[in-house]
């Protein structure tokens, strides 16, 4: 409770007279009383100055745990940063109730939510609680699946497992498949390759027209290869 009548200065030095003239004037100017300002009298000052003021005696007081409801309520940007700092410092144990996002998330290192089962406790700020809350919907929406979505999940995986058994099996026949195709190119070319085969132009022109109908075949089985193994 502030003393309307009193000066700044000595609303705060009649409580703390173990501090001395510049303790006095460094803990005001924390607060954003500096200069004259701490010669004003309680009375002329604004809403937020008073506001101010009063947090400056609660914070020098002895008191090791604080209950604060809406504390950023009414405050003005400089009065709300002095508060958020001034209780970053706090030594004790801080209970606020806020719908400040913003200021729990800078002042708080646990969140308590209240629930139908009782009390949730979160070792973290207001960010670490949206994290673990996100978490939290995730979960319960994996363990809500229907029956019926677990199994055609299920009927998927099989599909999905049995197309890849069968696309490995077809590379392998294609290999083998290539393989043949390429050991009859080999024995065309020894063949064409024989200077005894010049003396049968027919011959020539046959194994010619069989190589190139292999070698079209071997092509295709190269492009069919290439794509399920791409695949």
């Amino acid at each position: 409770k502030l003393t309307l009548n009193k000066t700044v200065v000595d609303e705060i030095w009649d409580d703390n007279p173990n501090l001395d003239h510049y303790q006095i004037r460094s803990v005001l100017g924390r607060f954003l009383f500096i200069g004259d300002d701490i010669f004003k009298e309680i009375e002329s000052l604004s809403g937020g100055e008073r506001g101010r003021l009063a947090l400056l005696k609660m914070m020098l007081s002895d008191a090791n745990f604080l209950l604060m409801d809406e504390p950023t309520n009414h405050l003005d940007i400089d009065s709300k940063e002095v508060l958020e700092d001034a209780l970053i410092d706090y030594k004790g144990t801080l209970f606020v109730i806020s719908h400040d996002r913003y200021f729990l998330n800078k002042v708080t290192d646990k969140i308590l939510e209240l629930t139908d089962e009782g009390i949730k406790e979160y070792l973290g700020n207001y960010n670490y609680y949206l994290e673990k809350k996100n978490e939290i919907i995730i979960e319960e929406d994996e363990n809500t699946k229907t029956k019926t979505q677990v199994q055609l999940e299920k009927r998927k995986e099989k599909e999905k497992l049995r197309l890849e058994q069968k696309r490995k099996k077809d590379i392998l026949t294609l290999e083998k498949m290539i393989e043949k195709e390429e050991s009859i190119i080999k024995k065309l070319d020894e063949i064409l390759c024989d200077s005894q085969i010049y003396d049968d132009p027919d011959k020539i022109v046959e194994l010619s027209r069989k190589r190139e109908n292999t070698q079209f075949n071997l092509d295709s089985l190269y492009e069919k290869w290439i794509n399920l193994t791409e695949g």
